[in-house]
């Protein structure tokens, strides 16, 4: 970038600002993320559980997709 384009506020797109308060202290950053992240056993057991019946229903559909694709092919799979 040059000076004109500077002063003119012309800035690539890939330009980043940075918050140098942010930058020089790395571990207070980190920490805040890491508390956003977390989640109570409750939470993450629900949505484990969500995620289970989710690869139930899939093997179901899989598994109902496979008998009627043997269905048509004539080898009826049981």
């Amino acid at each position: 970038m040059n000076k004109k384009d500077y002063e003119n506020k012309c800035f690539s797109p890939n330009w980043l600002e940075v918050d140098l308060s942010e930058a020089e202290n790395p571990v207070k950053k980190e920490e805040r993320l890491e508390s956003k992240r977390r989640k109570d056993l409750n939470t993450l057991l629900k949505e484990l559980d969500e995620i289970k019946q989710s690869i139930e229903k899939a093997a179901e559909k899989q598994h109902r997709l496979a008998n009627l694709m043997s269905f048509y092919t004539g080898e009826l799979v049981h």
